[in-house]
């Protein structure tokens, strides 16, 4: 029943591309997204196929420490001079695709346009991501919002997407033990300078989960890394043995 309701509804009124406005989609399929070698792997639901298909994975030479990408023939894996100059807090960081095309429209609209269901699209790229990188990752945590900014947005869309990390590594996610103790702007606003003195000693660790083990914190977009940055710092401070950053896009 539920089918046939679902195709007299597509036939008059179909579901057009979130993206190019054009499509249509098929309300019946669900999301694949994309693997960490671009290979389109189904309809996302959103977008129509061409869109689903402008995903860019990040891909070696990149950076061990932060996940930058390098240029083609850099050779393997190695340090950027930023993280010889000065460790960054965490013990690495991973992106699954670059920030730009239709990835960045989807956390857009999944941010700011407070599209829950647009996790059904990111989601599965932010799990491949965690398998391939973090295997040995032991608790999970999401960067946290300040109440004040999650009474407005509804959702914490970090900790939607850190479920998706979290069940496929079979690891346990903490909801609250990484807490945001201050208000900060929008770090979308600010220059690099601006964002890190505007996140400084905005986090704080509560109790003793994170003693000894090897976190995964997981964020929706690495753009300055000011925010994880901060927030591993502090997991560090209550005593992880390492702090994983795991993001779907990464600004390059």
């Amino acid at each position: 029943m539920a089918y046939l309701l679902n195709f007299f509804i597509d036939a008059l009124y179909p579901r057009r591309c979130r993206r190019c406005g054009g499509g249509p989609v098929d309300r019946r399929r669900t999301v694949d997204g994309a693997d960490l070698r671009g290979r389109s792997t189904g309809s996302t639901g959103f977008f129509c196929e061409s869109c689903a298909r402008d995903i860019y994975p990040i891909k070696s030479p990149l950076c061990a420490v932060c996940g930058v990408p390098f240029p083609d023939g850099s050779g393997d894996d190695h340090p950027c001079f930023d993280c010889l100059s000065q460790s960054p807090g965490y013990t690495a960081a991973r992106a699954a695709v670059e920030y730009k095309g239709t990835v960045r429209e989807a956390i857009h609209i999944y941010k700011y346009g407070r599209l829950r269901a647009m996790q059904e699209f990111l989601g599965p790229l932010m799990a491949d991501a965690a398998g391939a990188f973090f295997p040995d990752a032991e608790i999970a945590a999401a960067v946290p919002l300040h109440r004040r900014r999650l009474a407005r947005r509804g959702f914490n869309q970090s900790l939607f997407l850190a479920k998706y990390a979290a069940q496929t590594l079979d690891i346990p996610l903490n909801l609250d033990a990484l807490t945001r103790i201050r208000y900060t702007r929008p770090q979308v606003e600010l220059s690099q300078a601006e964002r890190e003195a505007n996140v400084k000693g905005a986090f704080a660790v509560e109790g003793d989960v994170f003693e000894g083990r090897r976190v995964l914190l997981v964020d929706d977009v690495y753009t300055t890394g000011a925010t994880v940055r901060e927030c591993a710092k502090v997991l560090k401070k209550a005593g992880a043995e390492k702090v994983y950053v795991l993001t779907v896009a990464r600004a390059v």
